[in-house]
């Protein structure tokens, strides 16, 4: 390992060939205002007190590379392990510069893009620095060095980091607050890190995990990346990440959150697959742990590795289907998922995603899987009417695949699933005259137009009519009995208005759907 402080001239090696590519293992850009706010900050202050006498400087942290050998025989080649946040930002600041002052500063604008590129060489290795194509960052960032329009579709947030510094500088400039030659002198010269050269036998991954520890922390799936990295021969990285995991990372994203809870969606997807090969409801803090023990235990070479991770693959494509039902083709089944998606089952997911997989595989039909969705619904409707507590089906769903017979798939869920504290008719009826289940929550108000829909078109059916009323969307619930009293309600209501307001305000059988342009 060599340890040396550079500026960040030196880095881009002073307007000479270097070339930086970011592993596999590395997150996509995650820098935000608050971080963009900070760097600009900084040099702004390096730039008030910079003279020609006086360079000051300011250690942004380490930069951690790996010698990755070089290019076409000349162009020194890293692998960046840690402090792409940092670099990625700084090159997003150059750019900028380079935008604003590219028709008055020829010269200038010539040395910055000599920092930015190694201009004679073409394809990828045109580019100094090359981001992870997470979230599309690297199409993003060549974009902007090609002076291109940015990809529409991606969620990365260099065009975001790009404007924001673009606007900062450009209002300085236009104001002469600033000079962009000596602002370029500042970004080039006063700024610096540690630049940590380690040797080709150390484990860059696990120092990925160590040094990040101390940052930005990881995700459970930031960790889980870094271990397939760790574990697959590097000639086989590329492969299955392009292949699989890069796939499963653009179908879900940690930015995202699964139901209510705080987990990003990737985290979730393995926690929920986790629980389905367990049977036991993953604890959410040590999801990597329980995957990488799951790795160790299930498979003995590379090859069986490489397998799970393509099984990996095709759950999280059904995952997908349940956290966003539009990708289902059939359907009949993306419509029952929509209407789960509702009622916030995904305490449900490890169950669904078996479900998925005999589908799938056509162990069960088409109609099998829509009876067991309703099955389902019917179950989640009841518990939800009669209050019953929802840290039950954490422990509930799991193991429920296991316990169904297959050969009698849905007579047997049937009679596993009433033998799960399954609401019967008559606490169903006696807990809704009294269970106050309205509250201004969109995720409530959603369940109660579900729940309502379904009753008109119940009764609808019961009751021969021939068909039943379709309300607008969203319909809007009104309270029979309003929520605020007039003098003629209490006096229709009697000497106990109030207790009897008190109890049945915000029960299902004083809430209706209506037509918006019929509320008031």
């Amino acid at each position: 390992m060599k340890a040396d402080s550079l500026k960040i001239a030196r880095v881009f090696a002073n307007g000479g060939d270097v070339h930086y590519v970011l592993p596999h293992f590395q997150r996509e850009y995650a820098w935000d205002k608050e971080n963009w706010q900070t760097l600009l900050n900084d040099v702004i202050g390096l730039y008030e007190s910079y003279t020609s006498d006086k360079e000051p400087e300011h250690f942004m942290g380490a930069l951690v590379v790996i010698n990755d050998g070089t290019r076409n025989g000349v162009i020194p080649a890293f692998k960046l392990v840690d402090g792409q946040q940092r670099l990625t930002s700084i090159s997003l600041l150059l750019c900028a510069l380079g935008q604003i002052i590219e028709n008055t500063h020829a010269s200038l604008h010539k040395r910055i893009r000599r920092l930015l590129t190694n201009p004679d060489e073409t394809d990828i290795l045109f580019y100094k620095l090359v981001p992870t194509k997470k979230y599309g960052d690297r199409d993003a960032y060549l974009a902007l060095l090609k002076g291109d329009e940015f990809p529409e579709g991606i969620d990365s947030k260099i065009p975001e980091a790009y404007r924001f510094f673009f606007k900062e500088l450009d209002n300085r400039i236009k104001a002469q607050a600033v000079d962009p030659d000596r602002l370029f002198l500042v970004l080039a010269n006063s700024l610096q890190v540690v630049f940590i050269d380690l040797d080709q036998g150390e484990r860059p991954y696990e120092i990925f995990e160590s040094l990040n520890a101390k940052n930005k922390p990881l995700t459970q799936a930031d960790l889980a990346r870094n271990y397939i990295a760790m574990k697959l021969p590097e000639k086989r990285q590329t492969d299955v990440f392009e292949k699989s995991w890069s796939k499963i990372e653009n179908l879900l994203q940690d930015k995202r959150t699964v139901g209510r809870s705080n987990l990003g969606e990737l985290t979730g997807f393995l926690r929920h697959y986790l629980t389905m090969r367990n049977g036991v409801l993953c604890n959410e803090r040590h999801v990597y742990e329980r995957f990488r023990d799951r790795i160790e235990n299930e498979t003995s070479n590379v090859n069986e590795f490489e397998e799970e991770i393509g099984t990996l693959k095709k759950f999280a494509e059904y995952y997908d289907r349940l956290l966003r039902p539009e990708h289902e083709p059939d359907l009949g089944i993306k419509t029952k998922l929509r209407r789960l998606n509702v009622l916030e089952i995904s305490t449900a997911y490890p169950f669904l995603l078996q479900v998925y997989e005999a589908y799938g595989n056509k162990s069960i039909s088409r109609a099998e899987f829509e009876e067991i969705l309703d099955i389902l619904e019917n179950y989640i409707v009841r518990r939800y009417l009669t209050n019953e507590p929802t840290n039950y089906l954490n422990k509930m769903f799991p193991v429920l695949w296991r316990e169904i017979n297959p050969s009698k798939l849905i007579e047997s869920l049937k009679r596993v699933i009433v033998s799960k504290k399954y609401p019967s008719d008559i606490n169903v009826r006696r807990e809704v005259l009294t269970e106050q289940v309205y509250d201004k929550r969109s995720q409530t108000r959603e369940k109660i137009v579900l729940i309502l829909e379904t009753i008109n078109r119940h009764l609808s059916i019961k009751n021969h009519s021939g068909g039943y009323t379709i309300l607008d969307k969203p319909a809007t619930i009104e309270h029979i009995m309003p929520q605020t009293l007039s003098d003629e309600w209490k006096t229709h209501l009697g000497k106990a208005w109030e207790q009897t307001y008190k109890d049945y305000l915000d029960t299902l059988g004083n809430l209706t759907l209506v037509h918006r342009k019929l509320s008031f």
